[in-house]
């Protein structure tokens, strides 16, 4: 499991820029402090960067929504699938509460809508 402090070691260990990736859905909510942990690290990275990634011989799969990188068995890179405002915690470029509940309403399952609701509680904090 993931916590905010082992998520900004792994994600300091991608070979990728701040500007050119964002992480998502569960791994998003931890660093915004809605959860505790999550059980791997979803990022989004722009086009450019997946065709880098994929240039250096990572596995590609096709997801439900993008294709990833399966960069590590814990850590996927999707590309392009984030839209909407990067928040920077701690160093870590992290997608908005609103694009997750996106990403989230996307997936439809029930873990997802109990992170919506989740999330919602949080913003009326």
């Amino acid at each position: 499991m993931f916590r905010k402090e082992t998520i900004k070691e792994n994600v300091s260990a991608l070979p990728l820029k701040p500007e050119d990736y964002c992480v998502i859905t569960g791994t998003a909510l931890v660093m915004h402090g809605i959860k505790e942990e999550t059980k791997d690290i979803d990022i989004s990275c722009t086009k450019e960067a997946f065709k880098v990634l994929a240039a250096q011989g990572f596995p590609i799969k096709q997801g439900a929504f993008a294709r990833k990188v399966i960069f590590s068995e814990d850590v996927e890179i999707f590309e392009d699938w984030h839209r909407g405002d990067i928040t920077m915690i701690e160093e870590v470029p992290v997608a908005s509460l609103e694009s997750v509940i996106v990403m989230k309403n996307q997936l439809g399952r029930e873990k997802d809508l109990a992170d919506i609701a989740r999330i919602e509680a949080h913003l009326t904090q």
